[in-house]
C-alpha cells in the first residue's frame, strides 16, 4: 500500500507542477499600438508614469485607441492616450504543440513505468517450477 501512495504523491506533485506552468506567460516582446491592434493578444501598456495596465486586446476605432478588459458578460472599452504610452508589451506564452509534448511525454512515462512495475511484480521467473 505504500507504493501506490507514494506514486499518487509524485503524480499529483507533477501536475501540480505542470498546472503552474500552464498558467505562466509573460510580457516581453515590445510592440507598437498598431501591432498590438492586429495581433489581438493580451497587452500590458506601461504609460510615462510608470503605471501599468492590462488589457485583453487593443482596438482602433474613430481615430482613438481603446484597451479592451474583460467585465462578466462584456467587454469593456478603456481609452488609450497614445501620448503617454511608454511600452506597449504583447503576452507570450509556451505554443500549443509545447504544452501537449509537455503533458504527454511525462504521462506516458509514468504510464510506462506504473506498467512495467505491475507486470514485474506478477511475473514469476522460476525456470523449472516445483510441481
Amino acid at each position: 500500500m505504500k507504493a501506490p501512495k507514494k506514486w499518487l504523491k509524485i503524480i499529483s506533485l507533477f501536475f501540480t507542477v505542470l498546472i503552474l506552468f500552464q498558467s505562466c506567460a509573460t510580457f516581453k516582446t515590445h510592440v507598437t499600438l498598431e501591432q498590438a491592434v492586429q495581433d489581438e493578444k493580451s497587452v500590458k501598456i506601461i504609460t510615462v508614469t510608470d503605471d501599468s495596465y492590462k488589457y485583453k486586446y487593443i482596438v482602433y476605432e474613430d481615430g482613438l485607441f481603446y484597451g479592451v478588459k474583460d467585465n462578466p458578460g462584456e467587454d469593456v472599452k478603456f481609452p488609450i492616450n497614445a501620448d503617454e504610452v511608454a511600452e506597449v508589451l504583447k503576452k507570450e506564452g509556451l505554443s500549443t504543440w509545447a504544452m501537449i509534448a509537455i503533458i504527454a511525454i511525462p504521462v506516458i512515462i509514468i504510464a510506462y513505468i506504473l506498467i512495467k512495475d505491475a507486470i514485474y511484480k506478477n511475473m514469476s521467473f522460476d525456470i523449472f517450477p516445483e510441481e
